[in-house]
C-alpha cells in the first residue's frame, strides 16, 4: 500500500521514558514495554487485526520528547519511516498511563472458506447474518449462526474446522453487538477447536482467529474478566505465538492490572 493511501486513523504514539516505552492509540495497551521494538511489535499485532490487515501510522518520540519520528507499522512487523522527524521546542508531556482512545469495530464477518465451511448451501447465510447484525438485530444474527453451527456439529463433529467457522461467526456477531467479553471467549474457543482439529498453529485461519481474540480482549474493561480471559489468551499464545510482541503485550497488561489492584487494595485498608 502506497504511503499516501494509509489512512490517518488509527494513529499510535510511542513514548520512551526511563528505559521503557509506552503506547497510546485505538485498542492499544499502554505497556510499558522494555524496548521500542517490543512496543512496535505490539502495534503490528493491532495492524494485523484490521480487516483487511494493513499498515498503520505511528509516531515515536525520542527520550527527550522533542523529536518525533513518523512511522508506518506493517502487519508483518516491518517498520518504515514516513517522512522526516519533527522537533518541538518543549518536551512532550509523559503519557505513561494514558487510556487507549475509543475504537470502532473493523472486523468483517469470517470468510466461508471451502475447507473451513463445508458444502455451500443454496442460499449463503452469511449475507443474512451480516445484514441482521448491521441492522442491530444481533439476536436474529446469532440464532442463524447457531443453527448452522449445530448442523455442522452433527455433520462433521465437534472438533472440526467447519464447527470452528460458525463459532467465529458468532464471535463476529458478539463483537458487532459491542460485547467484547463474549466475542473474546468465542474467538478463543474457535482457535482451540481449529488446533484440536489438526490445523497447524501457523495456518492463517488459526493465526487470524487468535489475533481477533487478542484484539477483543483489549476492549474488555472488567479487571476480573481481563485476568480470566488473559489467562486463556496466554495459553493460546503458547500454541499460537503470532507476531513478535504478542505474548509480551499480554504480560504487560496483566502486570499493570496486578499493580493497579494491589494499590487499590492497599488504599482500601
Amino acid at each position: 500500500m502506497p504511503t499516501a493511501d494509509v489512512p490517518q486513523w488509527p494513529l499510535y504514539r510511542l513514548t520512551a521514558d526511563d528505559d521503557q516505552v509506552t503506547v497510546t492509540g485505538p485498542g492499544a495497551h499502554s505497556g510499558p514495554y522494555p524496548t521500542r521494538d517490543d512496543a512496535l511489535a505490539a502495534v503490528a499485532v493491532l495492524a494485523a487485526t484490521l480487516r483487511p490487515p494493513r499498515p498503520v501510522r505511528a509516531q515515536a518520540a525520542d527520550e527527550d520528547g522533542r523529536t518525533v519520528w513518523p512511522l508506518l507499522v506493517h502487519p508483518d512487523g516491518t517498520v518504515t519511516e514516513d517522512g522526516s522527524p519533527t522537533r518541538t521546542k518543549t518536551k512532550a508531556k509523559k503519557q505513561r498511563h494514558a487510556a487507549p482512545e475509543p475504537t470502532s469495530s473493523t472486523t468483517q464477518i469470517p470468510a466461508a472458506r471451502e475447507a473451513g465451511h463445508g458444502t455451500q448451501p443454496a442460499v449463503d447465510p452469511h449475507e443474512a447474518i451480516r445484514t441482521a447484525s448491521q441492522a442491530g438485530r444481533h439476536g436474529e444474527a446469532a440464532a442463524i449462526a447457531a443453527e448452522h453451527e449445530l448442523t455442522a456439529l452433527r455433520q462433521y463433529g465437534a472438533q472440526t474446522p467447519q464447527v470452528a467457522h460458525w463459532i467465529e461467526v458468532r464471535a463476529y456477531v458478539a463483537q458487532q453487538a459491542e460485547d467484547p467479553v463474549r466475542a473474546c471467549r468465542l474467538w478463543l474457543q474457535a482457535a482451540v477447536v481449529r488446533l484440536n482439529s489438526g490445523q497447524d498453529s501457523r495456518d492463517p485461519e488459526v493465526t487470524e482467529t487468535a489475533d481477533r481474540a487478542h484484539a477483543a480482549w483489549h476492549l474488555v474493561t472488567d479487571p476480573r474478566i481481563i485476568r480470566d480471559l488473559g489467562s486463556g489468551l496466554q495459553t493460546l499464545r503458547s500454541r499460537v505465538p503470532g507476531r513478535r510482541g504478542a505474548h509480551a503485550d499480554i504480560q504487560a497488561r496483566l502486570a499493570t492490572l496486578a499493580t493497579s489492584t494491589k494499590e487499590a487494595n492497599t488504599q482500601g485498608r
